[in-house]
């Protein structure tokens, strides 16, 4: 049993050597870098984008609020990659509060060795809290951990602001239809300069089933996907109460998951 533990945590940390030194992770086609293409296939997306936000409760109603808090659980299946964050229970509880808008995040924890303390990004900066003392620091390992969980959760409405939205075809996945929309914060070709998306809107739903993401912050070749499930009604918006995180769509063994308990949109700052 040890040796086979020793061998799964060899094959992650050699995956992860491997993707340090690979090329830049790349979710674009020809199709979408073809210039002439662009225009058309960026009005689709808008289009489809917007009817999947109507249908959720709609931009505007997202917009209207000042920030979100999560109660729920961190359910981790790698504790070495759980390693690399402040995480220290393989079933982490928490409560979080972020802005929308901004980049403030406020994250207790609920449960384990670190009951009770705090830890947040105030104006850019990581910091943590013992006993009411917060300290600022250059801990990535808050700031790692932090802007995903809460990207997670925003991505499926605010990715509609994208500098670059394109519509990228159909694909049918385990009998459902999906429409598909690219994404990205800079241009549509792969560069460590920006992040790219692949937003996987179900034609019968139009719920944000799954998410294909790069996270250049942690590594230029890093790619994964988001599971979104669970879909519940708060506050007139239609939100998952369930994000696994995997490396591919077809893959449900998951690195982690959230399982929140709680969703409340907050008016006030």
């Amino acid at each position: 049993m040890l040796n086979k533990r020793r061998g799964k945590l060899f094959l992650v940390f050699t995956a992860l050597i491997m993707m340090m030194g690979c090329s830049t992770a790349d979710l674009s086609t020809d199709n979408l870098r073809d210039q002439d293409a662009q225009p058309d296939l960026r009005e689709k997306a808008i289009t489809i984008f917007e009817r999947s936000l109507n249908a959720r409760g709609g931009y505007d109603t997202y917009k209207s609020f000042n920030s979100v808090r999560l109660r729920g659980t961190d359910l981790w299946h790698s504790s070495f990659v759980r390693f690399f964050t402040p995480v220290t229970e393989q079933a982490q509880k928490f409560e979080v509060k972020f802005s929308i808008a901004g980049n403030d995040i406020k994250y207790l924890f609920s449960n384990g060795k670190r009951k009770g303390q705090f830890i947040g990004v105030e104006d850019g900066k990581p910091y943590k809290a013992i006993e009411g003392e917060k300290e600022f620091t250059d801990s990535s390992k808050i700031r790692i951990y932090l802007e995903p969980l809460t990207h997670y959760f925003k991505w499926p409405f605010n990715l509609y602001e994208s500098p670059v939205l394109l519509y990228a075809g159909e694909r049918e996945i385990e009998n459902e239809t999906y429409q598909l929309l690219f994404a990205s914060s800079g241009g549509v070709a792969a560069s460590p300069e920006h992040d790219q998306y692949v937003i996987y809107i179900n034609k019968k739903t139009y719920h944000v089933d799954y998410i294909d993401f790069t996270l250049r912050s942690l590594f230029e070749s890093y790619k994964g996907t988001l599971h979104y499930r669970d879909f519940r009604t708060v506050q007139g918006l239609v939100v998952p109460f369930f994000i696994g995180a995997s490396d591919t769509i077809e893959n449900k063994d998951f690195v982690h998951e959230f399982l929140f308990s709680e969703i409340q949109f907050i008016t006030s700052p």
